[in-house]
């Protein structure tokens, strides 16, 4: 398919509006020639009863169009009115109007002000109605005949159509231009902003990142140049993290690795007894806890996004959770608060969210676990020492160290999770310890 350029869109669209609303004038312009045309008959009418009530001027050889009508408006025993003792002009008499259609013709004027036509068997009349003589209900009529309007349209109209039309397209073809002009330098201007941003976005990995972006204005186009910019801050500060990240596991991994390997060598050259074999050991199941995390941290990202989720009764999973830490909980006193509030997502994630956070508390409380489900909250407090406002907000960083010198990858591991599933997971310093809590996102609800 060809590619057509932005600013030769917009002209297209403009030249189309244009011809479309100058077609649209011209129709209109062409129906109000008949409201032009019944206003010329009123005024033929109106002078017309001027002459024959003032004047007495009753007709005109010159003017055969033009005939009156004389009638008196009678009511009934019914309140039921007719027009009686109708009388007819000459010029009348020779319309192609029945006689049988006077009572129509009058009825329906009368009952219609401001009506000025009628349509008869055979063609339009046009008349006014005024009462000679103020409540004798005695009328005359200035009665008109339709082929005279016809005449006239036929002389003039066309001449005058044609010059409507031609000012019309000529007013229209001087917008057209002018419009594409403006509009063309205007789109110009626009389209080398975009071809900027275009640039600028993809250049970014040839130059690191590092290369700031902005586009002038105050429009949509200069948002999105914000927007890219932010984006572009995102992307520096998440790499800027996995590289802390790297250099905190490659540490975090070195120390059990040394140990394991300097005992190995010594056990091996006959220094220590077998007895040590232990230390091999913790050191393997420390160094395999750590790999599990972080196997678990990257699992989320394969999470996929399509996954059928479920409500998880959360009463249920921290239970089972308890269970299983039951001997490390047993110096503590632990206060649960459970109702039977079901979250979304998938359970055995949220077996891992609830075992991180009880294995942190374990770590930080002195003597207290509080556990409060409620209304679909999840809260988890301790009553350790408090966070340090530093770490507050890089709490959740994968391997982040926290107080005690813990990598924080378990509850990055937590927080991901959460997210993944529409909640948010929240830290704060409270009156005697720490509470993590976990609620629904607020866009989510």
């Amino acid at each position: 398919m060809k590619k057509v350029s932005l600013s030769t869109q917009l002209l297209l669209l403009y030249t189309t509006v244009t011809i479309l609303s100058a077609v649209v004038f011209g129709l209109i312009t062409f129906r109000n020639y008949d409201s032009v045309y019944l206003s010329i008959a009123e005024a033929e009418l109106n002078s017309y009863l001027v002459d024959l009530v003032g004047e007495g001027v009753k007709e005109s050889a010159d003017k055969p169009y033009l005939g009156y009508l004389e009638a008196e408006l009678v009511f009934n025993e019914y309140e039921e009115m007719s027009f009686e003792e109708i009388k007819a002009s000459n010029n009348v008499k020779n319309f192609s109007l029945e006689a049988k259609e006077y009572q129509e013709m009058l009825l329906d004027i009368y009952s219609n002000p401001g009506k000025l036509e009628y349509k008869s068997k055979k063609e339009n009349f046009y008349l006014i109605l005024k009462e000679v003589e103020e409540g004798e209900n005695k009328f005359i009529i200035a009665l008109m005949e339709g082929s005279y309007l016809n005449d006239l349209k036929g002389s003039i109209m066309t001449e005058n159509v044609f010059l409507s039309f031609l000012g019309t397209f000529l007013a229209f073809a001087t917008i057209m231009l002018v419009g594409n002009v403006i509009l063309a330098l205007w789109s110009r201007e626009m389209t080398k902003r975009v071809q900027r941003l275009s640039d600028e976005v993809s250049s970014l990995s040839s130059f690191g990142y590092q290369r700031k972006i902005q586009i002038s204005g105050n429009d949509e186009i200069s948002e999105l140049s914000e927007r890219v910019e932010k984006m572009r801050l995102e992307i520096i500060a998440n790499e800027t993290t996995k590289q802390e990240m790297f250099q905190n596991l490659s540490h975090d991994f070195k120390t059990p690795i040394a140990v394991i390997r300097s005992y190995a060598e010594a056990l091996e050259d006959g220094i220590i007894d077998k007895d040590d074999a232990k230390i091999i050991i913790a050191q393997t199941k420390k160094l395999q806890k750590k790999v599990d995390r972080l196997l678990e941290y990257n699992k989320l990202e394969y999470i996929a996004s399509d996954a059928e989720l479920e409500k998880v009764k959360m009463k249920d999973i921290i239970t089972t959770v308890l269970e299983d830490y039951k001997l490390l909980l047993r110096e503590f006193q632990l206060v649960i608060s459970l109702d039977d509030s079901e979250f979304i997502g998938l359970k055995e994630n949220y077996l891992t969210v609830v075992a991180n956070i009880i294995d942190n508390a374990t770590r930080y409380a002195k003597t207290k676990i509080v556990i409060k489900l409620k209304e679909e909250e999840l809260s988890f407090y301790n009553d350790g020492e408090p966070i340090e406002e530093k770490y507050l907000t890089d709490l959740f960083k994968p391997y982040e160290k926290g107080t005690k010198g813990q990598f924080g990858l378990g509850m990055s591991i937590v927080q991901k999770t959460v997210n993944r599933f529409g909640y948010q997971l929240t830290v704060e310093n409270v009156s005697g310890g720490v509470i993590f809590k976990i609620k629904k996102q607020q866009s989510f609800l």
